[in-house]
């Protein structure tokens, strides 16, 4: 049997240089400079509005170096959790999101089911009427 003489058939590879690669972290504000829309350029370039947060940071979006990848900037209800001070992004507090709140428009009452039965009825016998139909009334 041949012994392989290990030490003799290792292959010395080259060192492979690389630079890592990083991605800028972006956010948009709306007029009251609460933060709207935020992306990395992995996904899509900076627009005119765009303010860069990181320069250096991953392929996915944070807020923050070390913060959470994607994370959510509204509340369940589409209000901004978050605002740019000229510096950095700064978490809005809750006093700051319930006067949010309280501006929104109202939305009308949804009728119930049998408000919206008897207004039905209530057209179709109006039509009936109308159309002199004396079958139906």
């Amino acid at each position: 049997m041949n012994e392989l003489d290990f030490a003799e058939t290792i292959i010395e590879e080259q060192e492979i240089a690389f630079e890592p690669v990083s991605n800028q972290h972006f956010v948009e504000v709306d007029e009251q400079n609460r933060i709207v829309k935020g992306w990395s350029d992995a996904f899509a370039p900076a627009t005119e509005n765009s303010i860069v947060i990181n320069k250096q940071g991953g392929y996915q979006f944070r807020l923050w170096p070390e913060g959470e990848e994607n994370p959510s900037l509204f509340t369940m209800d589409g209000i901004p959790l978050y605002k740019w001070d000229g510096q950095q992004v700064i978490a809005r507090d809750e006093t700051e999101i319930e006067a949010d709140r309280a501006a929104m428009p109202k939305q009308p009452a949804i009728p119930t089911y049998e408000e919206r039965l008897a207004a039905m009825e209530s057209a179709m016998l109006t039509m009936a009427m109308v159309l002199g139909d004396d079958e139906i009334v």
